[in-house]
């Protein structure tokens, strides 16, 4: 085990997931990485977790918990937000799990390269096989191409957790309560607050793949997604004019689909 340096504050919204939380949240007090502030936030869940949580807090100093009642992932993530101590920010979700080297390998890419953020390469798990996301090398980016590749789905994408962020960018930022596609209206203001970026090209996260998660069905409320597009275009409009025209296709084109 190594303690390098500053801590980083794991945020983990915890709902209905009892059978997969113990391998996420061994994942993490496995660390080669120690210093580490672990919060787990148990979103009102019905089952067992409330009760899992506390059990590993007795057995971890570095573990505090958070019962709340049910609000969503937003607002799970917001209560660990308001918590957190850390210098540094990761959100891990609660059925998903990452390889113990993840946090000291982002750690040294934060630091080495003087970077606001760090990204991981991800790994889809399915029941039968797993696929590696990206297949690029290891490499920085300034604000600019950091954005680009946001809007196209690039190294740098929506979701909060494959990477590894300076507290200082989110400490006045909270997510929106009660939407679905909730990373969509988060990330982006986030990348844009950035200088520069590292993407670590190995796939230290676990996206398990399952019918039962909350992007796996289509319902109204992924609606969501159109509005937090559309918010995106105008800020893109105003921050990043020379990128205007191709993100106005992708909106475009997202609204014909969700129609």
């Amino acid at each position: 085990m190594r303690l390098l340096g500053d801590k980083i504050s794991v945020i983990v919204p915890i709902y209905k997931v009892e059978d997969y939380l113990h391998r996420c949240v061994d994942s993490i007090i496995n660390q080669t990485y120690t210093n580490l502030e672990i919060i787990l936030v148990d979103d009102g869940s019905p089952d067992n977790c409330p009760m899992i949580c506390d059990e590993y807090a007795k057995k971890d100093s570095r573990i505090r918990v958070v019962h709340k009642k049910n609000g969503g992932l937003s607002d799970a993530r917001n209560a660990g937000i308001d918590i957190a101590t850390g210098e540094y920010i990761m959100f891990i979700d609660s059925d998903d799990f990452v390889d113990i080297e993840m946090m000291e390998s982002m750690m040294k890419n934060m630091i080495d390269n003087n970077v606001d953020m760090v990204v991981c390469n991800i790994k889809y798990v399915y029941e039968d096989r797993e696929v590696v996301k990206y297949n690029q090398a290891d490499r920085i980016l300034d604000r600019y191409e950091a954005m680009e590749e946001y809007l196209k789905d690039g190294v740098v994408q929506a979701v909060a957790w494959n990477k590894l962020y300076k507290k200082s960018l989110i400490n006045d930022m909270r997510y929106k309560v009660g939407k679905t596609n909730e990373d969509e209206f988060f990330t982006y203001k986030v990348v844009d607050k950035t200088d520069k970026i590292y993407y670590n090209s190995r796939p230290f996260y676990n996206y398990i793949q399952r019918d039962s998660s909350i992007m796996g069905k289509y319902s109204l409320k992924r609606l969501d997604g159109v509005e937090a597009s559309y918010e995106r275009l105008n800020f893109i409009k105003e921050r990043y004019p020379d990128l205007y025209e191709k993100e106005k296709k992708t909106f475009i084109n997202l609204f014909i689909v969700t129609r």
